[in-house]
């Protein structure tokens, strides 16, 4: 939180910071993942060293100004997520571009091991980007997919009629319970090109290619 409030002090100086808590060992753990990793990442384009904290008087001052903040000043902000699916007669694939608030992006191309309609592929990219969210611990997210359909039907807007996609709705009503916070937008795909190029490229990769 600092680090983004006062980014331009950190990109000038080297920052020592004070404190008994083992934060240097945690982020250097090759072990860490989901939002752990996220903020390692973040932090590591900033000169910032850790030291024990040890009587310092300034350190009150940080007590004070904690205890006196009103609750819900840190709350996450929800992440950003695009996705869209592909579907050719080479194959099918899904694209994911998942970015945090901060602007930490992880992006994600695949290929399905069936061949799937349109809206299976459309289905499929959506409930990929939600359990790559879930790794990432992120709690609120929005969702955009160029698929007009998927986001009236996980909205309840539309009616589901197809078994298929039946499946895909329900598995997706369960992965939104891991979440506090989901909400599915369309957007038109002119905005959503990035997704659309991850997902042609998985589509469309030949056997034995990246």
């Amino acid at each position: 939180y600092t680090t983004r409030r006062l980014r331009q002090y950190f990109q000038s100086h080297k920052i020592v910071v004070r404190i008994d808590c083992p934060v240097a060992k945690v982020l250097r753990k090759p072990e860490i993942a989901g939002r752990m990793m996220a903020w390692s990442v973040e932090l590591s384009e900033f000169d910032i060293s850790f030291e024990p904290r040890g009587p310092i008087k300034s350190q009150h001052l940080a007590d004070f100004v904690n205890e006196l903040t009103p609750p819900g000043c840190f709350e996450d902000e929800p992440w950003t997520m695009h996705v869209d699916g592909s579907s050719n007669a080479q194959g099918s694939g899904a694209g994911i571009i998942l970015a945090s608030p901060s602007g930490i992006t992880v992006e994600q191309s695949l290929r399905f091991g069936f061949r799937a309609s349109n809206n299976q592929a459309e289905y499929e990219a959506l409930i990929v980007g939600m359990r790559l969210a879930t790794k990432m611990n992120v709690t609120k997210i929005i969702c955009w997919t160029d698929s007009k359909i998927v986001a009236e039907q996980v909205n309840d807007n539309f009616q589901v009629k197809d078994s298929n996609l039946l499946q895909y709705y329900h598995l997706f009503q369960k992965l939104k319970d891991d979440f506090t916070e989901v909400q599915v937008r369309h957007v038109l795909r002119a905005n959503n090109e990035r997704a659309d190029q991850l997902a042609r490229l998985a589509s469309s990769r030949k056997p034995g290619q990246l």
